[in-house]
């Protein structure tokens, strides 16, 4: 498994973001989604993407739409990407 963290420092509206996550989860090779907000800072957000395979997040990435509209309307969102070892 892989994974990857989006965060989003300065998220746009609640219904965007709403939207964007609720498309992401349709995503072919993704296998679990958290959609995350700050509780000091509700204008924080994380997403933690499980994938199958590092190759299924590399193809989101290189290719949908979705990640392009997302980077438009966050333009400071970063995306941080780890090799799963372990978990429950």
């Amino acid at each position: 498994m892989f994974a990857y963290i989006l965060k989003a420092p300065n998220q746009p509206s609640t219904v965007q973001t709403d939207d964007f996550f609720r498309r992401f989860l349709e995503t072919p090779g993704l296998l679990h989604a958290f959609d995350l907000s700050g509780v000091d800072n509700p204008q924080e957000s994380l997403v933690v993407a499980i994938w199958e395979s590092k190759q299924a997040a590399e193809r989101y990435l290189a290719s949908a739409p979705l990640k392009k509209e997302v980077d438009e309307a966050v333009p400071e969102v970063t995306r941080t990407m780890y090799e799963v070892r372990g978990g429950k």
